[in-house]
């Protein structure tokens, strides 16, 4: 069974990946959706970057929603 689940892990595109990750900005993922999301960050970089880039953009649309025009 082990065997089964890991390669079910590893074999998780970066398609899928992304869509965790961006998925991940509105809800809490469940244990095996962040087990297989750091499994899959922990082999590719580029998911890697793209996850700092998500994380990038909700922050700066964050402080864009506290930002005021009025002194």
């Amino acid at each position: 069974m082990f065997k089964r689940l890991k390669k079910k892990i590893l074999r998780r595109s970066c398609r899928e990946v992304s869509r965790l990750i961006s998925d991940m900005q509105e809800r809490p993922l469940g244990w095996y959706d962040r087990l297989l999301l750091r499994t899959h960050l922990s082999l590719c970089d580029n998911c890697v970057q793209f996850e700092k880039q998500v994380r990038f953009m909700s922050e700066a649309m964050g402080k864009w929603k506290n930002y005021s025009d009025e002194p």
